[in-house]
């Protein structure tokens, strides 16, 4: 995860420093495909770590059937004198026993426990990060749009004093060859 998280954050900057890097080498449209692009890619991070966390819940939950079931079958293989101890002899079922081992499974029900937030916290800053990018993105989006569009409101305007001058030009022309 932490491998993915860090590919992200790279590809990120790395679209945005070309974005802003090399602005007249660029169509509008190509920018944006290559953002929509990044976008998509971004989705798919997005879908795959969902599936990513519902498959670890699943492998948590597995892992506390498989210690419950395990404790269970301590408990019916003593009861059943089918265990024995180091010196050979049968283990039988005493309060020691019980005492002792629902300590030990409690601490290995805690230790899973505390992997599943684990996983769960790294998950959501998984997510953050994607959704951290894809905001990224969007907003390089609005801003490529935003430079168009003031781009090409200059180029009208700059039209629009052109055939003032170019007007005024004709006027001057007109006025000099009707006195001579």
């Amino acid at each position: 995860m932490q491998n993915c998280r860090k590919r992200i954050f790279f590809i990120t900057i790395i679209l945005i420093a070309v974005l802003l890097l090399f602005p007249g080498c660029r169509t509008p449209t190509a920018t944006l495909d290559l953002i929509a692009i990044g976008r998509k890619g971004l989705a798919s991070a997005r879908e795959a770590q969902k599936a990513h966390q519902i498959e670890m819940q699943r492998y948590h939950k597995s892992q506390i059937a498989a210690l419950d079931s395990a404790f269970d079958n301590d408990v019916r293989l003593i009861e059943a004198g089918q265990i024995k101890t180091a010196d050979g002899n049968v283990k039988t079922l005493d309060a020691d026993w019980v005492i002792s081992a629902r300590k030990g499974y409690a601490a290995a029900r805690t230790v899973l426990a505390e992997q599943a937030q684990a996983n769960m916290s790294a998950g959501l800053v998984e997510m953050d990060n994607i959704n951290a990018a894809d905001e990224a993105l969007e907003m390089a989006t609005q801003l490529t749009v935003l430079q168009w569009n003031v781009g090409e409101q200059i180029k009208r305007q700059f039209l629009k004093l052109s055939g003032l001058f170019s007007k005024v030009e004709d006027t001057r022309n007109v006025e000099t060859s009707e006195r001579n």
